[in-house]
């Protein structure tokens, strides 16, 4: 008696709690949760073609995408990431900060989306638009982390360089470097995205005047009059930078790789988060049907 009893009180609550998951419940938790604004610079550069893994795109601005639609599902629900451009000297966010888990679609949506075409100028100074990317996230929100993809090679070569005028790792994050360490041409393409050539040293435009906004420096480095133009990672620049901005540097390998770095424990925040508990409440419910079932095989088996 009290055996049959326990099956339908067993079978009964297994019954609510497979119910309930069609609610959408969710449990106010304690997370540590990584809140990210991914900055990805899309000049012409990032079209070269010099990444070598299986079942990864070619070219990096397309690698980068990749990487970081892996890393934003790696990130645990109740993460918050924005996503950005960099061309020229400027960064431009395609949205605030939102949910990584209630937004997926729409984050894979527009990284999907993201292209060299959208770029609003083809020069390319990354310090200064590092430097844009800080000031933007200190103004808006000095909690999120910056993640800035670039392969580090100013176009043109500079002869000077701008100030940073704010407090080194006050905006926590990383520096991301993409690319190879040898050098490769550009490949050049139209506006419907046909491949008509590549770029060569007399397409770089002149340097910029100085003004009191920079500071010189002592090597002055110019393109060759003639030839193709030649890209590579410039880690030694982009590890300047980290230095001077207290932004870690990261050179992008492999994604799972950078959900390591991303996924840091001085990136981390604890924060009160709503957390689907749909499938606790679903594994609650399939173990005591299970139960239930496998208790009554057993008796029968006995009575044999």
């Amino acid at each position: 008696m009290f055996l049959r009893d326990w099956r339908a009180a067993a079978l009964l609550v297994a019954a609510v709690l497979a119910v309930l998951t069609f609610a959408d419940p969710k449990l106010s938790l304690p997370l540590r949760v990584y809140r990210y604004a991914f900055v990805v610079d899309i000049t012409q550069s990032m079209n070269a073609r010099d990444y070598h893994i299986d079942n990864m795109p070619a070219d990096r601005l397309n690698f980068v995408k990749e990487s970081i639609r892996q890393a934003v599902h790696a990130l645990p629900c109740g993460s918050e990431v924005a996503l950005g451009l960099f061309t020229t000297r400027s960064v431009q966010l395609l949205f605030e900060p939102i949910e990584v888990c209630e937004h997926l679609p729409v984050i894979d949506d527009v990284l999907a989306h993201i292209d060299w075409r959208m770029a609003w100028a083809a020069n390319s100074f990354i310090e200064q638009g590092v430097y844009a990317a800080i000031r933007d996230i200190k103004k808006r929100d000095p909690g999120v982390r910056l993640a800035f993809f670039t392969d580090g090679q100013e176009a043109p070569p500079q002869t000077i360089r701008p100030i940073f005028f704010e407090k080194p790792g006050e905006i926590a994050g990383l520096i991301v470097g993409v690319g190879g360490l040898h050098p490769i041409t550009v490949p050049k393409y139209d506006r419907e995205n046909r491949l008509v050539g590549y770029w060569e040293n007399t397409d770089i435009a002149q340097i910029p005047e100085s003004t009191t906004a920079y500071q010189t420096t002592e090597t002055a480095p110019r393109p060759s009059h003639g030839g193709y133009y030649l890209s590579w990672l410039d880690e030694n620049h982009l590890r300047e930078l980290s230095a001077t901005t207290g932004l870690r540097y990261h050179r992008l390998e492999t994604p799972r790789a950078l959900v390591d770095a991303l996924r840091a424990p001085e990136f981390a925040e604890r924060r009160t988060s709503r957390t689907d508990i749909r499938w606790l409440l679903g594994l609650a419910a399939l173990l005591l049907f299970a139960s239930v079932y496998l208790v009554a095989g057993d008796e029968s088996s006995k009575r044999v």
